[in-house]
């Protein structure tokens, strides 16, 4: 237990004392973190809150996470379209029915309720027939609370 202490102060005292090239590190690390969308992502959102504070750290978060997602997104979009055409059209018409009227709503919505992992919520979203910008404005809304949160808690450890 002594070790991860001594590990997080070391951690602590680096980045405060190459703090710019800490953040591009830490943001480029969860960015490439939110385009595999591996699972402990929270974990590293609240590492930002620790290391970098409320504001800086909310910012650092919330732009990694958002365009990762928009990332993965792109690229499993094409990865369905090209390789499994006949199930994509299949099921991007039936969801694209019931969501063409508010789409952003439902998006933010969806975003909003936890549970379903990072990765099910890209690849859920790729069948949708959405604009680049309704994703992105999505994902920002819909994982502020969360981000907010986690970030908040990260800052409170610290102290």
């Amino acid at each position: 237990m002594e070790f991860f202490f001594s590990l997080f102060q070391n951690i602590f005292l680096y980045s405060q004392a190459n703090y710019f090239i800490s953040i591009l590190f830490f943001f480029f690390f969860l960015l490439c973190y939110s385009i595999f969308s591996l699972p402990g992502l929270l974990i590293f959102t609240s590492m930002s809150g620790y290391l970098f504070g409320i504001y800086f750290g909310f910012i650092i978060s919330i732009l990694s996470l958002t365009f990762g997602s928009l990332v993965f997104f792109i690229l499993s979009k094409i990865l369905f379209k090209y390789f499994f055409i006949k199930y994509y059209e299949k099921y991007a018409q039936n969801i694209n029915k019931y969501i063409s009227n508010s789409t952003v709503e439902y998006l933010i919505i969806f975003r909003l309720v936890p549970g379903l992992p990072l990765m099910v919520q890209n690849m859920i979203l790729s069948l949708l027939d959405i604009s680049i910008f309704k994703f992105l404005l999505a994902t920002f809304i819909g994982f502020t609370p969360i981000i907010l949160t986690s970030v908040i808690i990260g800052k409170k450890i610290m102290n």
